[in-house]
């Protein structure tokens, strides 16, 4: 990861950003897209014409002086026209999504699971300075936090915005697991956290996070230790043939197989990480071995009842506050 003194704010990040603050630029960057949508062509090149034409300005060449201000960081120049370069395209779906607007709140929603903490089964999804939270009501331990951009509540009930977190934080855990940044797309770092023992459960569990960071832009995201063994192939089967779809269940109504001993995890060693994850439903057990490489691997059970090891499996994932963004 850069050094935190390396801000990148240098003359160019500054010309670029200064490059959108003119709504005639927007316009031509937004006419683009409008024009893909309503041919259903991706990447579609306009004609110096074309673009003109959609845009609301007199002068050709105003116009011309605005297009040229976008070419090479927000448009590429092509035999057919003008085209969105990734950046632009970035930045038409940032105005679409409303991402600069603040987020809409909604009225708590009382969401199944169970706390970590206090074992309560009393956890409320709620909007805290427009973060997604889960919260124990009883002993107001927070569980998940997330950021919740306006796009995700603006055409949602408050119980459908809950159920799209819970989907989102599963695919932000897959493009993690594979060392992926779910906002930039850079390489990502992982290393085995310690929860501090004052806000261990009063049961003395001690709990393991995996902290994710991105080299690029910094996104930190953390998950408990136990999600990157649940969700290694066999273990997703394992839950299946007990009736339970791992994807559709958010994470936190994971923490009470957590709970429930359902889902245990014994730490050996965190440097180097040894662990052993053992999941136990309707009398049948699966247990999976964790290395300092972060490889989850299925162990024999017992002698007689060694279970079917797969390949290797990539480097894991997890969220918010025991899972947090």
């Amino acid at each position: 990861m850069s050094p935190p003194d390396d801000t990148r704010i240098d003359g160019e990040v500054v010309e670029a950003f200064g490059s959108l603050g003119n709504r005639t630029r927007l316009e031509i960057l937004l006419a683009l897209v409008e024009e893909e949508r309503e041919r259903q062509e991706q990447w579609l090149s306009l004609s110096f014409t074309e673009l003109y034409d959609a845009v609301d300005l007199e002068s050709t060449s105003q116009f011309s002086y605005h297009l040229d201000k976008l070419v090479g960081r927000f448009l590429a120049e092509t035999d057919k026209g003008y085209r969105l370069t990734y950046s632009g395209d970035k930045i038409v779906r940032t105005v679409l999504s409303g991402v600069y607007e603040s987020t809409r709140a909604f009225d708590d929603v009382e969401v199944a699971g169970v706390c970590v903490f206090c074992e309560e089964s009393a956890l409320v999804a709620t909007m805290d300075t427009e973060r997604f939270v889960v919260r124990c009501g009883s002993c107001e331990a927070t569980l998940v936090t997330d950021m919740l951009p306006r796009s995700q509540t603006r055409a949602r009930s408050a119980a459908a915005v809950v159920d799209s977190v819970g989907y989102r934080i599963w695919s932000t855990y897959v493009l993690v697991r594979g060392g992926v940044c779910p906002e930039c797309y850079g390489p990502v770092d992982t290393v085995v956290d310690d929860y501090d023992p004052d806000r261990d459960s009063p049961n003395g569990r001690t709990f393991h996070t995996l902290s994710h960071t991105c080299r690029e832009c910094w996104l930190a995201i953390h998950m408990p230790i136990e999600v990157s063994a649940a969700f290694h192939p066999v273990a997703v089967a394992f839950f299946w043939n007990h009736d339970i779809s791992l994807p559709d269940c958010p994470i936190w109504e994971f923490f009470e197989y957590m709970v429930t001993d359902a889902v245990t995890t014994d730490v050996a060693s965190v440097d180097p990480l040894e662990a052993t994850v053992t999941i136990v439903l309707d009398d049948e057990t699966l247990c999976l071995g964790m290395d300092e490489s972060l490889t989850v691997t299925p162990e024999p059970v017992d002698v007689g009842a060694e279970l079917t090891v797969a390949d290797d499996e990539p480097r894991d994932a997890a969220d918010d506050s025991l899972v947090d963004d």
